[in-house]
């Protein structure tokens, strides 16, 4: 009797494929493995600074006067 492969889609059992079975959960160990790696070396996306949907607002930084800065660059 040959072994049958089942997915989940929306929560409902779906008979698939040896094949599609395996490019699945290829695809899904590929992710995970992925995540570890962007874990290990601290990899952090822009997208998680966002949190107040101001993310331009937090990368200012008030304590340096860029005009300022600017203006005396063209000066010399």
């Amino acid at each position: 009797m040959p072994k049958e492969y089942y997915l989940y889609v929306n929560g409902q059992r779906v008979k698939v494929s040896e094949q599609i079975y395996k490019v699945y959960w290829r695809e899904k160990e590929h992710e995970k493995y992925l995540e570890q790696v962007d874990k290990k070396n601290h990899l952090l996306f822009f997208s998680s600074l966002d949190l107040d949907g101001n993310f331009e607002d937090n990368l200012e930084d008030k304590n340096v006067d860029v005009e300022k800065i600017v203006a005396t660059q063209m000066k010399i």
